[in-house]
């Protein structure tokens, strides 16, 4: 992969994505905000961050793929 927008666009995603487990990691083995996020809301949070981490990694599986495909050509 050259060097440029491809490059800084997946090591952006991969931030994220370790970001938002992180989130969701620290949401449900720690007490972080049970004070304001209890029950159902905060299980279908960290559901919703989980769910994200995964969204966000496929769109970068796919986004990597098609550029591995394009300098092929």
């Amino acid at each position: 992969m050259k060097l440029g927008l491809n490059t800084l666009s997946a090591w952006l995603g991969i931030f994220m994505i370790i970001l938002v487990l992180a989130g969701a990691i620290a949401f449900s083995v720690t007490d972080v905000m049970s004070d304001k996020l209890y029950g159902g809301k905060r299980t279908g949070f960290i559901v919703m961050l989980f769910a994200y981490a995964v969204y966000r990694g496929f769109r970068l599986y796919q986004n990597l793929k098609q550029n591995s495909r394009s300098e092929e050509e």
